[in-house]
């Protein structure tokens, strides 16, 4: 037997023995690479206190998707970027995310930062699941999905709340000029109204740091509208109604879903007030259900009203959207993931039904009313497309 020959059996023999000592997963790599999966949000900046309540149930849903095997038997390895709350941090967090080979994208809630980030991930053709409601967001591409209403619905339903539950023939509109989704909800909301036979008495704008309303507070009370309408984040909003209120202002304001933590600025102001929201804990569906007692058994905090973001619960869904979007696909591929999102029908998340139309966006998504009488905004009506 020359050389080679016993080199070549020594070689054989041990292939064969090896396995019986070393288990098939120890030879192999029997852990599956993870998939990331970016969130982009505001960690830092004037955004922040209306992003950072989002993260809990962001980590919920990934813990949930992991501990039912992840994606396709991936682990989701989640990439929280921050945008600073900026358009130009959020073009930064999207590049960021291209660069960390996300397959998906989850965000802004902004919607200026999410108009600024879907170019890059359309372009890069990685689907993006956004939370915002401005109308042109989706208009993008075809790999930018919405899991919300949007704006022209939001605006559109609360100038009929306004008119026919309200009963108000006048409103004033004030808009932060700074923001796209204020000036196109006011847009639309002042629109609607008219159409509806309402006048609009008083319209004016202010920049986003303001602090001093004092001159739109004079025309307020000089119109003397039925109600108005500052479709603001809560910031800017709450210091608004403040002020109207310390001047004996004491007619109805009504506002959009981005009044997560207007108490805050506004104190007992507030009360009498009414905003829209995507999600209340009456919204009574199994999905919903079954959010909250996950997450009352993950961070344990008592009474889920007072402790669950409203705004964030979309959050959580849009995550789960993407983990049933990759079960139909049988894929991680980034356009079958696309695909299948664009296929989604009778999704059944915690905020509601999701139905994609041809340009991404949610139809027939009901609208929650929220009234301000208590610390804690309690359900006051729904309202259907």
């Amino acid at each position: 037997m020359n050389r080679c020959m016993k080199l070549f059996l020594c070689c054989f023999l041990i292939l064969q023995i090896f396995p019986k000592f070393f288990p098939e997963n120890v030879i192999a790599n029997s852990s599956p690479e993870p998939v990331n999966v970016a969130a982009i949000l505001s960690i830092t900046g004037i955004a922040s206190p209306h992003n950072k309540p989002l993260i809990p149930l962001i980590e919920l849903a990934v813990d949930e998707i992991n501990s039912n095997g992840g994606l396709l038997g991936h682990p989701l390895r989640l990439m929280m970027l921050d945008n600073k709350s900026t358009p130009i941090g959020s073009i930064q967090a999207a590049r960021d995310a291209v660069l960390g080979n996300a397959v998906a994208v989850i965000g802004a809630h902004w919607s200026s930062h999410s108009l600024a980030m879907a170019p890059v991930l359309q372009k890069a053709a990685i689907p993006m699941i956004s939370l915002s409601t401005n109308p042109d967001i989706t208009l993008v591409g075809d790999y930018i999905f919405r899991i919300n209403f949007n704006d022209i619905f939001q605006g559109e339903m609360l100038a009929r709340f306004a008119r026919t539950t309200l009963g108000a023939q006048s409103a004033a509109v004030l808009k932060n000029l700074n923001e796209a989704y204020c000036l196109t909800l006011a847009k639309y909301f002042a629109g609607h109204f008219r159409e509806l036979g309402g006048k609009i008495l008083f319209e004016s704008g202010y920049k986003g740091d303001a602090v001093d309303f004092k001159e739109i507070v004079s025309g307020i009370k000089v119109a003397a509208p039925d109600v108005v309408f500052i479709p603001g984040y809560s910031r800017d909003s709450g210091f608004l109604i403040k002020q109207a209120h310390m001047q004996g202002i004491k007619t109805v304001f009504i506002g959009g879903d981005a009044w997560d933590d207007i108490r805050v600025y506004a104190g007992d102001a507030l009360d009498g007030s009414f905003c829209t929201s995507v999600w209340h804990p009456r919204m009574d569906n199994p999905a919903s259900r079954h959010m909250q007692a996950k997450y009352h058994q993950k961070y344990d905090q008592g009474e889920i009203e007072s402790k669950i973001n409203f705004s964030a619960v979309p959050w959580y869904d849009a995550f789960m959207l993407l983990k049933d979007a990759v079960k139909r696909a049988k894929s991680l591929e980034r356009a079958d993931i696309r695909d299948a999102l664009a296929a989604t029908r009778e999704f059944q998340g915690a905020s509601g039904t999701v139905n994609l139309d041809l340009n991404g966006d949610p139809v027939g998504k009901e609208m929650v009313i929220l009234k301000y009488d208590s610390d804690t905004p309690v359900f006051f009506r729904t309202l259907m497309p």
